[in-house]
Order: C-alpha cells, then sequence, then structure tokens
C-alpha cells in the first residue's frame, strides 16, 4: 500500500466516523425523528459528503438498531416496537450483570474512582439541567463497572446502551433523566463496587435498569406485560415468585 492509499484510507476511517456521529446525535435530537426516511442523496449534501461514508454510517446505525432497512426499500429511523424495547433491556440486564460479575473482583482504587467521579459530574449536569451531558456521563458510568470484559461483549453492551438510549429519548424526552431514586442506585452500584460485592453489584443493576424498562413500557403500552424483563430481573435475583408489579411511576 501507499502512502497516499494510507492517507486516504484513514481520512475516509474519520469521514465514516463523524458521519455515524452525527447521524447518531440527529436520531438523538430529534431532527431525525422515528419512522423518517433516510435518503443517501439528500443526507450526503446535508453533510457535505459522498455516498459511500454515508452509506457504512447507516450501516453501523442500522447494527445498533437505530435505523432500520428493507431490500429495495430506503433505511428508515427506527420507530417505537415494544417487542424490541423488551429485548434491549432484558439483554441489557443479563449482559450488565454478567459484564459486573467479572469486573468487580478486579477493579482497582483507580476503577472506584472512576464511577465516584462520573457520578460527581453526573450531579453537576443534573443541577444545570444538561440532559446531554447526563446521559453522555450515564453511559460511561454504565461502561465502567463493566471494564474488565473482553472487547466483544464491551461492543455489544455499548450497542445495547444505544438501543436503549434512543427509546429513553424517543418517549422521554420532557422529563428529567435524573431523579433522586436514580442518583440513589448510582450510589448503591459504587458502593458495592468498592466493596468488591459483585452479587451486591449485579443486584442494584437489574433493579435499576428494570426498573427503568418497566417505567418506559408502562407509559408506552401499559396493557403489556412486560415478562421478559420480568424473568430476566427473576434469574439475576435468583427469585422463583414474580417480581412485584411495577407501577407506571417515571423514575428514569
Amino acid at each position: 500500500m501507499s502512502l497516499n492509499e494510507s492517507f486516504t484510507g484513514a481520512a475516509s476511517r474519520v469521514t465514516v466516523a463523524a458521519v455515524h456521529q452525527r447521524l447518531r446525535a440527529a436520531i438523538f435530537d430529534a431532527e431525525l425523528r422515528p419512522g423518517d426516511q433516510l435518503s443517501t442523496v439528500q443526507l450526503a449534501k446535508r453533510f457535505g459528503v459522498s455516498r459511500t461514508p454515508l452509506r457504512e454510517a447507516l450501516r453501523m446505525l442500522q447494527e445498533e438498531g437505530l435505523v432500520q432497512a428493507q431490500s429495495n426499500r430506503r433505511a428508515r429511523v427506527a420507530e417505537f416496537d415494544a417487542d424490541d424495547l423488551e429485548l434491549v433491556y432484558s439483554s441489557r440486564l443479563m449482559l450488565s450483570s454478567l459484564a459486573t460479575t467479572m469486573t468487580v473482583p478486579r477493579m482497582s482504587q483507580a476503577d472506584v474512582d472512576e464511577l465516584r467521579n462520573l457520578h460527581a459530574e453526573m450531579r453537576e449536569a443534573a443541577a444545570a439541567g444538561d440532559v446531554d451531558g447526563w446521559q453522555a456521563l450515564d453511559r460511561r458510568f454504565h461502561l465502567a463497572h463493566a471494564v474488565h470484559v473482553p472487547a466483544t461483549l464491551r461492543r455489544e453492551l455499548e450497542a445495547l446502551y444505544a438501543r436503549a438510549a434512543l427509546y429513553r429519548r424517543m418517549w422521554m424526552r420532557d422529563r428529567p433523566y435524573q431523579l433522586p431514586s436514580t442518583d440513589a442506585e448510582h450510589e448503591a452500584i459504587i458502593q458495592a463496587c468498592a466493596s468488591g460485592d459483585a452479587r451486591a453489584a449485579v443486584g442494584h443493576i437489574a433493579r435499576h435498569l428494570s426498573k427503568i424498562a418497566f417505567s418506559l413500557l408502562a407509559d408506552t403500552t401499559p396493557e403489556r406485560e412486560p415478562t421478559m424483563v420480568r424473568t430476566a430481573l427473576q434469574v439475576l435475583l435468583n427469585q422463583s415468585a414474580p417480581a412485584p408489579h411495577n407501577t407506571a411511576r417515571r423514575d428514569c
């Protein structure tokens, strides 16, 4: 490979990453709304790029579940799907718990300090009403208690977080992200990690994530029984009896 080809390839990767991030932000900020068709011609003009990196960015978003595509039809922004929401959260429950179980025994003081620092920054973002800043910190927080896992598992967790975040942004845009109960749940996760108690950490994470899922489903499809999420929660908490039925309280 020549030097020029090397530079061209690197520039192409940077362009794809930049277009991917811009499209992702447009979806999360509702510039592109659920169900909107995505014309590669129009988007290429909008972002000032060729259609090649745009197609690759759309493929990446499709893998994350943020874009839906069918053969011979234009891609479109993912729409609400209660089945998918349940699958996302039940999968996230199980994989986050697995990653936390693997990570907690290997956490250093620096790892615990990182959790505490992120939590402090989240409180500052919440006090300032910075929803986007809080969301970015929340993502980092939940990856931080899963830091000592294989890269493949980490990528899967990141993809699940992105899909879960889309549902939260789609249906809870004007509601606070950071409520006192959320802050307390994050604090409990930190304390369990600091004490090296992986089982307690998993319990706190399972309850935290399932509560968000229950709230979203109660808000969007109140007639639906969230069987997958309940089953995942019961497995993780080693419960034989059904979990208490969650009300429509919107503590996210």
